[in-house]
């Protein structure tokens, strides 16, 4: 093939997405999603640098989410107010 051939030639075919029935990935986050508002609250917030970058090294450490350092902190704190 020669290289006026390879610029000349058709693109492939787009593919385009169904917009009818979404997609199975989409389902599935969409359930997990409906499921875990079912017991958790989502959280969203700034903190100083410093101190996101020592919970990622707890996480890192510990074996665990930021969600899971996260709640055993505040349920530490919570027990120690008697709030729990």
């Amino acid at each position: 093939m020669s290289p006026r051939d390879s610029v000349t030639s058709a693109p492939e075919k787009k593919r385009t997405r169904n917009r009818e029935q979404p997609t199975p990935d989409k389902e599935r986050v969409r359930a997990y999603k409906a499921r875990k508002r079912e017991t958790h609250k989502a959280l969203s917030l700034f903190i100083r640098s410093d101190l996101k970058e020592a919970l990622v090294r707890l996480c890192e450490l510990e074996g665990t989410t930021q969600a899971e350092v996260l709640e055993t902190l505040i349920e530490a704190q919570a027990r120690n107010k008697g709030l729990l």
